[in-house]
């Protein structure tokens, strides 16, 4: 069984996937900065298996330390949401390049990477649904939310680069509102906060006028995604979406929690200049295409929408208890 090494261990998508890894017999280290007791998503794990290691990726002697004694190698660390993206961007970019540096200077050709890359490189290109061979086009520098995309793409470039170059075995999946249990409310993603907003009674808060379309992928279809890219060496040196093809308006999406929450619970509409911080842009529709991953892994997104809801109210709701 293989030697793993997660960065952004701690997180949402970061612990599920340790979970996944630990239950198929692979020993893991996490590596997050956040210090254990500020954290739960790990706390239930109970392995001599699993080690967790506080720290940045930013610290660059530390990082090579642990890239260096593994055989798999998830990067997963990130910032997260786009509030926080434009308050920082420059430490939105430090986050990407400094952990790909890293490995672009010292990972070998035993070892095998999978990096979490966005949705958001996608940028303004206006088709739906997304491939991945297409043509991409970002936003101007001076709206500080394209920080994260152009940070995500230049890490793809570089470790891209690095597979051809060094041979290096790696694959790139870009995510596509990933949900579920565990998902943090502070980073401002819209299903576990229209849930909140319900579970408590308040109005559901839908910024614009709501015909922006999304889609959502439950996090353990991710992580069966990931895990199966890694296992099928045809997918090495690749980019491939990760995400769910059924796609809903966020009114709709307003409209099922309500439902599912309250019937009787107001839907209230928010312009964005109200809600958002300057250097936010909108992106009207954002839905991929899973062929590719489809034909190279035969993998495909097994929850639907109403599912993925259900779960995550449940969760949430024993959570808000």
């Amino acid at each position: 069984m293989a030697k793993c090494l997660v960065t952004g261990g701690a997180g949402f998508i970061g612990s599920h996937l340790i979970s996944r890894l630990l239950c198929d017999n692979h020993s893991v280290i996490a590596f997050d900065h956040a210090p254990w007791d500020k954290f739960n998503n790990l706390f239930s794990l109970n392995s001599s298996a699993f080690n967790y290691v506080h720290g940045s990726v930013s610290d660059s002697a530390l990082f090579r330390s642990l890239i260096q004694n593994v055989d798999h190698i998830y990067l997963l660390a990130a910032t997260l949401g786009v509030r926080r993206v434009i308050e920082n961007p420059i430490g939105t970019v430090n986050t990407q390049v400094d952990q790909v540096r890293d490995i672009c200077a010292i990972a070998s050709s035993r070892q095998k990477i999978f990096y979490a890359s966005t949705s958001e490189v996608y940028g303004k290109t206006i088709v739906s649904p997304l491939t991945e061979d297409l043509p991409l086009v970002l936003g101007e520098p001076d709206k500080a939310r394209w920080a994260y995309a152009c940070s995500k793409l230049l890490s793809e470039y570089l470790l891209l680069s690095l597979y051809r170059d060094k041979n290096v075995p790696l694959v790139v999946g870009r995510f596509f509102n990933v949900v579920g249990p565990r998902q943090n409310l502070s980073y401002g993603a819209v299903i576990p906060n229209l849930l909140s907003q319900a579970i408590k009674g308040m109005p559901l808060t839908v910024f614009g006028d709501g015909t922006q379309t999304r889609s959502f992928c439950h996090v353990e279809d991710a992580v069966d995604a990931m895990l199966s890219l890694m296992n099928h060496d045809s997918s090495l040196g690749q980019v491939f979406n990760i995400g769910n093809e059924e796609q809903i308006s966020i009114s709709g999406l307003a409209d099922k929690i309500r439902s599912l929450v309250d019937p009787l619970l107001e839907i209230k509409m928010i312009p964005y200049k109200d809600a958002m911080p300057f250097g936010f842009e909108e992106i009207l529709h954002r839905v991929p295409s899973l062929n590719k991953i489809k034909q190279c892994t035969g993998w495909s997104s097994k929850y639907k929408l109403d599912e993925i809801l259900r779960h995550c109210f449940i969760a949430l709701k024993e959570a808000l208890v």
